[in-house]
């Protein structure tokens, strides 16, 4: 269960790839996905996540899980779970939405829209926070 988020606190989505993590924020109000630039994904990584999260004053975070074609899920969702109980010291309450082909869904957005390469990975986690505002009954 979420806790009520106050006006002034915003979510975070994280899109969790190898290389990169895509970011993409919303007001608890106003819940409009908008893409952040991507952090890469290394040894600094949680402390740049702990920056954004200040930043922008963040007080859920929401997290990509990949699931296959059945809907269960994969070795690379065994990443992600793992990767998430290392934000556990961030003390901010974390959710998992399904990002099942939110990077296709990115890739096709960019190839109608003339968006650079770069804007994948933030993208995908702009779908992530759409796909967690649908789970949680939340209509615009």
């Amino acid at each position: 269960m979420v806790r009520k988020l106050s006006p002034d606190e915003s979510i975070l989505a994280l899109d969790v790839g190898d290389a990169r993590i895509g970011l993409a924020r919303a007001g608890s109000l106003a819940k409009l996905p908008q893409p952040l630039k991507a952090i890469r994904n290394d040894e600094n990584a949680l402390r740049n996540l702990k920056q954004t999260i200040q930043a922008e004053n963040i007080g859920l975070l929401v997290i990509g899980l990949p699931r296959n074609m059945k809907g269960e899920e994969t070795a690379q969702s065994r990443k992600i779970r793992e990767f998430a109980k290392s934000l556990d010291e961030l003390g901010i309450e974390l959710q998992f939405a399904d990002e099942s082909l939110s990077s296709k869904r990115a890739d096709k957005y960019m190839a109608q829209n003339k968006k650079a390469a770069a804007d994948q990975d933030s993208l995908a986690a702009c779908f992530i926070l759409e796909e967690y505002f649908n789970t949680i009954g939340y209509v615009p």
